[in-house]
């Protein structure tokens, strides 16, 4: 089979932040890799439709997204843990920006929303992070920030490393 040369160039600007996010709330390597390659799938056998629509990377977004929910088992990382603490939106912008370090720029575009939003979120989040009953919640966010390695590259936004055996 033939892909779109628009698709693979999609593919390649997006399959190593799918990956770093797959991994973060997926225990196993394996399965985050399959998560994403389904999720490409997925999007391959809609990418004509995919193209059409107003945000492609939002479309792109909900397939690996719902791929990540059906292969997760309840609390299979601490990063997945902060899904059942905090509206998904919050969660997926914590996770890119702050766990595994995309800029707030690359964040937007990833999700397929604007940058504005992408701060709104993080205010949010940062909010329920600080409030009085949100121990569980600082609990997991702490555990999740230290789990991950994983640095940004000076120009791109992209991570330069992956967690290790040792830190994961």
């Amino acid at each position: 089979m033939v892909l779109p040369a628009d698709f693979a160039a999609f593919c390649q600007l997006h399959h190593e932040i799918y990956q770093h996010f797959a991994q973060q709330l997926l225990a196993d390597h394996d399965t985050a890799a399959d998560a994403v390659q389904r999720a490409l799938g997925d999007l391959a056998a809609s990418w004509t439709q995919a193209l059409a629509g107003y945000r492609t990377t939002a479309i792109a977004w909900e397939a690996l997204t719902g791929r990540i929910r059906r292969a997760r088992t309840p609390a299979s990382t601490p990063a997945s843990a902060l899904y059942s603490l905090v509206p998904a939106a919050e969660a997926d912008a914590a996770v890119l920006h702050r766990v595994i370090g995309l800029s707030l720029a690359t964040t937007a575009d990833t999700l397929g929303t604007e940058a504005t939003t992408v701060a709104s979120l993080l205010a949010t989040f940062d909010r329920r992070l600080a409030g009085e009953s949100a121990a569980a919640l600082r609990a997991c966010w702490q555990a999740a920030t230290h789990r991950c390695c994983v640095h940004i590259g000076p120009r791109s936004g992209l991570p330069r490393g992956l967690p290790t055996a040792a830190t994961v």
